[in-house]
Order: structure tokens, then sequence, then C-alpha cells
């Protein structure tokens, strides 16, 4: 009998989530499985019942389970469809698919070392230090053809237009052999998903090269005074700090010895020897500082 005040209808609804149930029966055999196709999502799920029960339901109210208890030799398990409420007066509910496909492989785990990098460009007159971090290495789980995959682990910093060192969790990324970002999705998972890094931000400063020389040239030989220094001026950097009571480096006399010299005096130094305590050449800056000292012969004085 059609109950004309209460008449059956029609409820549809998208993307209804598969709960998948007794995983631990395959974790006991050290297997783990990947869900083919998004299998695991029903794309349509249509509900038969009175207009007043349709008008009361919603979508967290349809559970869809697969038990992997029923898994069938081609890997595929019935999905199982219900209400939490109102069950017993719907009249009929069936989803777009019935089975989710599973592919089941090993479980692995995996050991990576967590590379550290930043993004961006530090403010002027700045560059970046050291980076540190308070662990460096991840486990990554699960199947194992993913894991496989998995080729490095890395954080990435953003520095654009700093000038102070930062302290900041920074979330760990998978890539594959081609650098690609992979997702880490359901199938993965990692022991940490974020790191405490520290990314050390230096002053940059700009200071001349100074050098001093030492001995005299062979007989009948003299200097003529002229000296060039090729860089004159070079960046270093440090700590602010540090920087403020280093305004030149120097090349001490025993490097630059003419002693008995013919020709001009031309030698490479690497003047990193020279710089103060706890402060380094700037990015990009050379460490040889090419020094040439003119040597002559003395003129002869005519009788």
């Amino acid at each position: 009998m059609t109950n004309y005040q209460d008449p059956e209808t029609v409820l549809t609804l998208n993307n209804v989530p598969v709960k998948i149930l007794h995983t631990e029966a395959l974790k006991a055999e050290g297997k783990v499985y990947i869900v083919l196709d998004d299998s695991d999502t029903i794309p349509v799920v249509t509900i038969n019942a009175p207009r007043s029960v349709v008008d009361a339901l919603e979508a967290d109210n349809v559970v869809a389970t697969a038990d992997l208890y029923n898994l069938t030799p081609d890997n595929t398990v019935p999905i199982v469809l219900t209400t939490n409420k109102y069950s017993d007066a719907i009249t009929h509910i069936s989803g777009s698919i019935n089975q989710v496909s599973l592919s089941i492989e090993d479980e692995k785990t995996g050991t990576l070392t967590i590379t550290p990098a930043v993004s961006g460009s530090v403010a002027d007159g700045y560059e970046i230090g050291q980076i540190t971090m308070d662990q460096n290495q991840v486990r990554v789980t699960g199947p194992a053809s993913e894991v496989n995959n998995v080729a490095s682990a890395g954080v990435t910093v953003d520095m654009s237009d700093t000038e102070n060192s930062i302290n900041t969790y920074a979330e760990i990324h998978l890539y594959d052999r081609d650098g690609i970002d992979i997702d880490i999705d359901k199938n993965l998972k990692l022991n940490i998903d974020k790191v405490m890094v520290r990314v050390e931000v230096l002053t940059v400063k700009e200071i001349p090269v100074k050098i001093a020389v030492s001995g005299t040239p062979a007989e009948g030989y003299r200097l003529t005074g002229e000296t060039s220094v090729e860089p004159g001026r070079i960046k270093i950097a440090g700590k602010k700090s540090t920087l403020e009571t280093v305004d030149s480096v120097s090349i001490p006399s025993s490097e630059l010895s003419v002693a008995g010299m013919r020709k001009d005096f031309v030698k490479n130094v690497d003047i990193t020897k020279y710089l103060p305590e706890d402060v380094a050449l700037a990015s990009g800056q050379s460490s040889s500082i090419k020094v040439t000292i003119e040597i002559t012969e003395k003129e002869t004085e005519e009788e």
C-alpha cells in the first residue's frame, strides 16, 4: 500500500568513503595493501526510503565497509552498505561500485637522511650560514614498491628577505629519483613528519686587503713602489657583533718576501689563513688573492 502522506523517494549521495576493516589480518603476515583506482570511494550511493527518512539522512549517516576477512583470491573485497539510523525503514541502498580492488604487497621500512635546504633570498647584506636540525633521519614504512620509489627526504625553510637567524619546524618531504615530490598519502607512513631546523643568517661586509713587504731585492735591483692586490677588497661573513671590529685583513710580510728578487714578485695567497676567528669569506668570494710587487733594475749612473 502506498503511503501518500510519506511517499517513497530517492536520495543520491556522492563520493562516499569506504572503511577497510580488519587490516591487522594482513599486517600479521607482514603485508600491506594499496587501494587501486580509488575504489575505496563510492562515486554514487542511491537510497530508496520514505521522504521523512530521506529528509533526515545526511552523508555521514551512510556506512560503507569492506572487511578484509572477505578478501577474494583476485584481491577484491565486497562493499557492505548500510546506515547508522533508520536502516529498517530503507527500502533499498546501493552503490555505483560494489567492491574495493587491492594490491597486496610486502611491508617495508626504509631509513633516509634528511637534507635541509632554503628557498628565497635573504635581505641585502646578509647570507645563509650553517643549517642544523634536531634530527637528520626519518623512517618510511609502506608497500615495498612505494618505499623503493623514495630516493631522498628533505625539508625547506623560506628565508625571503630575512635578516635574522631562524628556528622553525619544517615539514618533511619525500622525493623520487628525479627529484619530484612524492605525495605522502595513506600508503606511506613516516615516524616523524616535521623536524626543528635552525638556519643561521650572517652579516656580510666588504673590507680592504692590506699587504706588508719584507726583504730587499738582489743587488742592482729595487722596488718601484708599485704594488697590485687583486682583488683589493673582499667580502666576509660573520655575526654582526664580530664584524664590527673587523675593518681590514692583512697579508703579513712573511708571505711577501722579495729578498734576492730580480723580477716582479707575483704570488697567489690564501686569504682565509689571515681572517679573524669566527669570520669566513662570504659566499662566492674566492680565497685566492694575487699580489704583484714591481721590481726593476737600478739605473746606472754615467761617469
